[in-house]
């Protein structure tokens, strides 16, 4: 294993490797798109601020100022609503996989009455006894 590879996310286990490199390219993309986003928000609100104060005082500001902090807010609100959709790909593409349960590990039997159990379950639903992991 690799020194750079990251743990598994607990949500990420029994999926295959290539959706959870899409997942993981997903998350990377949305939480770059939200710094993005919050860098723009900035300067860009406080710009626009700037401009509003000026047109109240009757001080109009110069017009690339007014220009500048339209295209950051703009900018800012884009790269917010595609983070945030990227964020939520990432989250309906597990769960398509789950429910989908294409190529995803068959359940496991109960020991003592043969019931089909969850990957998580720990006690047997059916009857209750112990399901010991191996």
């Amino acid at each position: 294993m690799p020194a750079s590879a990251a743990p598994p996310r607990p949500h990420d286990i029994g999926l295959p490797n290539a959706l959870v490199r899409k997942r993981r390219h997903f998350r990377r993309i949305g939480y770059v798109m939200l710094l993005l986003a919050a860098l723009t928000a900035i300067p860009g609100w406080f710009l626009y601020g700037l401009a509003l104060w000026g047109a109240w005082a009757i001080n109009p500001p110069p017009w690339p100022q007014t220009v500048v902090a339209y295209f950051l807010v703009i900018t800012s609100t884009v790269t917010l609503v595609l983070g945030l959709w990227y964020l939520l790909l990432a989250q309906v593409r597990r769960l398509a996989r789950v429910v989908e349960g294409g190529d995803s590990i068959p359940p496991r039997l109960c020991p003592g009455c043969q019931w089909p159990c969850d990957q998580s379950d720990r006690f047997c639903r059916h009857c209750g006894k112990p399901l010991f992991l191996k």
